[in-house]
């Protein structure tokens, strides 16, 4: 009977990190999609060439399955598309349709199956393991394969946010001189998204998608506002409302974005004096730990030596 829960073990075990690699597989796989046609555009090769075989369509949608299962036990239900899940994902920059398949599918194998496997694992391979003990390293793996998952996307999300945060100034003065030089507002937000392709890719992605949604047939006003809410920064909010006042009140959108780019530098400048202004409260604790007691070490030990010999004799 040990035997029997030791092979499923095995095989439960098998079973997730193949999953977590096919998972991962199709991640990529997503994100080299566009690439790959445009490779495909440009040689323009046999269509026929490209079709997928037999068994990897077979494999493709075995794999789909699997992760759609999966997924059901975290996924939201219905409506989740156009809800503050999808909007998570938008923020962080990945706007694949499946991402949120893929990721909460990878959460329930963190979850779910890594602690049951863990549990067997321990219950017939380590049984002097006390019951206390197992349980709570099997509750502990549950609540970090829940919560890791969550923190990695929030970590992507915070740089992505600092990056655009400290580009943001310099697209401002860009969108000063196209307006200044005569062009239109939707002109100039479609240039500077060209322009800083290469030095902010995130900020300029997201003014582009701003200017496809208005030939798209969306107002300003309601591209500017998705803008804001796909960033989910302050300072894109402010901008927003700057362009909505100078919408109503027919006030000069240069001077506005002018004065705009001066704050936003100011606050970037502040945001770095309060950076500067922490590095002594944090090198408290190395100093205390570290840094103090190899320093009474070096300077009194030969002296405590010297102490301990002559009270020796």
């Amino acid at each position: 009977m040990q035997t029997i829960f030791e092979l499923l073990a095995i095989v439960l075990s098998g079973a997730s990190v193949a999953s977590i690699v096919f998972v991962l597989y199709n991640w990529a796989l997503a994100h080299t999609l566009q690439k790959r046609l445009t490779g495909i555009a440009g040689k323009n090769p046999d269509p026929t060439q490209n079709e997928p075989s037999g068994s990897e369509a077979f494999k493709s949608a075995k794999v789909t399955s699997v992760i759609n299962t999966l997924s059901k036990l975290s996924l939201p239900e219905e409506g989740w598309q156009s809800s503050a899940v999808q909007l998570k994902f938008l923020q962080a920059g990945i706007r694949s349709k499946n991402a949120p398949r893929y990721y909460f599918a990878v959460k329930t194998l963190l979850t779910v199956v890594l602690p049951v496997v863990l549990g067997l694992f321990l219950y017939f391979l380590r049984p002097g393991v006390p019951f206390t003990q197992s349980m709570m390293l099997v509750l502990s793996t549950a609540a970090a394969g829940y919560y890791l998952p969550e923190l990695a996307l929030r970590f992507i999300t915070q740089k992505r946010h600092e990056r655009m945060r400290n580009s943001l100034p310099d697209m401002i003065d860009l969108m000063v001189i196209c307006t200044e030089s005569g062009m239109g507002i939707d002109s100039a937000i479609a240039r500077i998204s060209r322009e800083m392709a290469r030095g902010n890719p995130d900020l300029a992605q997201e003014f582009y998608l701003s200017v496809l949604e208005i030939r798209a047939g969306a107002t300003r006003i309601e591209a500017l506002r998705n803008l804001a809410l796909r960033t989910r920064l302050k300072d894109m909010d402010d901008l927003v409302t700057m362009f909505v006042q100078a919408h109503k009140f027919g006030t000069g959108i240069a001077q506005g974005l002018r004065v705009q780019s001066d704050m936003l530098r100011s606050r970037r400048t502040q945001r770095a004096e309060e950076m500067a202004a922490k590095i002594p409260v944090k090198m408290t604790v190395p100093l205390v730990l570290f840094i103090f007691p190899t320093l009474l070490m070096v300077l009194l030990g030969p002296a405590i030596i010297q102490i301990m010999e002559i009270f020796s004799k």
